[in-house]
């Protein structure tokens, strides 16, 4: 399979997980028995709610759109619009801003978290229990308090557990709570950023939303005309890091706005939106995007939406915004919210939920940022020599930046664990294996959110050159030695030069490598040359009437003497290797059975001694 057939098969298998995610939020049951079905385009109107709720209300749908339950914080409702089995009194509040908001307990496929407000509790449905319909396994169980009626549910940058976040009462401090596969955490990430709500019983109310690439908070701290002008209350945004649960890098958009309520993310994550509910209702548009803080603030376009008032603001699933109008049987939509200032298209009575009335509140839905990891990387094999580069990392179509948590290093593991080169750190690496065959490649991409890993099979089935190095690998410090490659029709030395013979002369010690080509295939060969002190090597007891040549010498020496005696061979660590009888006159001592390499002859005659290097090439 080519890599651009594989982008394509990854990039539908993320656009299908991604429009499952969103059928989950298809169905909406809100206000005066109202709902819509954005299951059709444009959404259709439900007729079968069994709810009348003042403010904030929850719905969620199966992966296939259909109705699982909805709840206005405290009664759950089940498919059929009956109370469901140990549905009634939890602890949500009809007259709170965000009552509810429901979460499904990553790993599990029938476990569902209903966190209500004001006060932070959560309850437990079980879509397993009651032929399908569900039950309230678990009620009322205290996060903290006292809180104020704000709360919104972000997926953790790891793409499978989830972030609750509330807004503590007679306090700044927000408090993230962590949702896994084990449950919810009992202890709060805690942030102190932003307005402290001195006056708990009216900043309470207003929204929390998260931008769509998880980056972003805004909050909407509603404020009476005759409360003190102090700046507090308005429109304030944040970063959020869902890697720590970290909210940070406060920005008022708006101080001390009276009224201020509603708040939403353009589908892009570049616009905000903020209502004001009053009698003379505005809808502000800021640029989060922009580049500073002042500029965000500079950015801000307002208008006023008509007669009734403005409360909600809640993202379809069809990226257009929804504005409720107290009362009325309509609701209002930004119908281009990307787009800046007049050009998001705002209609009054953008959508009829007629019969049904609206009140404050539309649902409120966990955001659905999804984490999509590259499904492999790219390879080239030339024979036994493997090249490697890593993906592009997947990008989030919303936001601010393309990629919300970027990777920040990467580690190949080629599989071949006896290599001394095993490993690297490079994004784009090569690998020349020692042997034909299967290896399993693996890629470890780290980021601060969750490190990321792909394997691969990759098969080595044609051999590289047969690459061989002639030379002394044993040398005494401050010789110079020339090195041959044999066996590719070009070459690379770890010295960098590319021709086929080299002049080495390390100070010490020194492993060197020799890349040889032939054709497409490469084969690495390493080396090592031993450097030797080899001081005080030559030395006599006598002048001894003695020649030894040639020196260096293969595959014999010849002796040269004017007496008989003998010669002694040892290696440089004193191990004698060979004697041999010398007679007068001309002597060939044969050295086959050495191996390349520095040696001590020792010439003894008539009880003198010469001893000097002999060299074995």
């Amino acid at each position: 399979m080519n890599n651009l057939l594989k982008i394509v098969i990854s990039s539908l298998l993320c656009l299908t997980l991604a429009s499952q995610a969103q059928n989950e939020f298809s169905k909406w049951y809100f206000g005066g028995q109202a709902g819509l079905d954005f299951s059709t385009s444009p959404p259709s109107v439900l007729l079968n709610s069994a709810m009348t709720q003042p403010e904030g209300v929850a719905s969620i749908s199966s992966p296939n759109g259909s109705l699982l339950f909805y709840t206005d914080g405290v009664n759950v409702f089940n498919s059929l619009h009956q109370i469901m089995a140990n549905g009634t009194g939890l602890n949500g509040n009809t007259s709170s801003t965000q009552s509810a908001v429901i979460v499904k307990q990553p790993g599990t496929a029938s476990l569902y978290y209903i966190f209500t407000t004001p006060h932070s509790y959560y309850s437990i449905v079980d879509m397993s229990l009651a032929a399908g319909l569900g039950s309230v396994t678990v009620k009322n169980t205290l996060l903290f308090t006292p809180s104020t009626e704000k709360q919104v549910a972000v997926r953790h940058c790891n793409g499978r557990d989830a972030w609750i976040i509330n807004h503590a009462s007679n306090s700044n401090e927000f408090r993230a709570f962590v949702l896994t596969s084990m449950g919810i955490s009992s202890n709060a990430v805690v942030s102190a950023i932003g307005d402290n709500f001195v006056n708990a019983g009216i900043m309470s109310a207003g929204q929390l939303k998260i931008s769509p690439d998880g980056r972003k908070l805004a909050m909407a701290s509603y404020s009476t005309a005759n409360m003190p002008s102090n700046g507090l209350g308005g429109f304030q945004l944040f970063d959020f890091d869902a890697s720590t649960g970290i909210i940070s890098n406060s920005v008022s958009l708006k101080p001390n706005v009276p009224g201020a309520y509603g708040m939403e993310f353009s589908a892009d994550g570049s616009k905000l939106y903020g209502a004001v509910q009053s009698q003379t209702p505005q809808i502000f548009q800021w640029n989060v995007c922009a580049s500073s803080s002042a500029a965000i603030v500079a950015s801000e376009y307002s208008f006023s939406p008509g007669p009734n008032s403005t409360s909600s603001l809640q993202k379809g699933i069809d990226d257009k915004i929804y504005v409720t109008r107290l009362f009325q049987t309509f609701l209002g939509v930004i119908n281009n919210p990307n787009a800046s200032g007049a050009a998001m298209n705002f209609v009054q009575n953008g959508i009829s939920i007629a019969p049904k009335q609206c009140t404050q509140g539309l649902p409120n839905f966990i955001n659905g940022y999804t984490k999509n990891v590259p499904a492999t990387f790219a390879s080239t094999t030339a024979c036994q020599s493997v090249s490697f580069s890593v993906p592009a990392q997947a990008s989030f179509s919303s936001g601010c930046s393309a990629i919300p948590y970027p990777y920040s290093g990467y580690k190949w593991d080629f599989g071949e664990p006896a290599s001394a080169a095993n490993s690297s750190t490079v994004m784009t690496a090569s690998h020349t294996y020692s042997a034909l065959g299967t290896y399993t490649v693996k890629l470890i991409m780290y980021s601060n959110c969750e490190n990321d890993t792909i394997t691969k099979v990759v098969t080595v089935t044609a051999p590289g050159p047969s690459i061989t190095v002639n030379g002394l690998f044993s040398i005494c410090k401050g010789e110079k030695r020339v090195y041959t490659a044999n066996g590719g029709t070009s070459y690379q030395w770890s010295n960098s030069s590319s021709t086929s013979t080299v002049a080495l002369s390390p100070a010490s010690t020194t492993v060197y490598s020799l890349t040889g080509t032939s054709g497409i295939c490469k084969t690495t060969e390493v080396f090592t040359v031993t450097v030797n002190a080899c001081a005080g090597v030559s030395e006599a007891t006598a002048d001894l009437q003695i020649k030894l040549y040639p020196n260096p010498a293969q595959a014999q020496v010849m002796i040269e003497s004017l007496q008989s005696g003998e010669a002694l061979i040892y290696d440089m660590q004193g191990k004698l290797l060979q004697q041999t009888v010398i007679k007068e006159g001309l002597n060939r001592v044969s050295l086959s059975g050495l191996l390349q390499g520095i040696y001590l002859i020792e010439l003894r005659s008539m009880g003198a001694l010469q001893r000097q290097r002999l060299i074995v090439e």
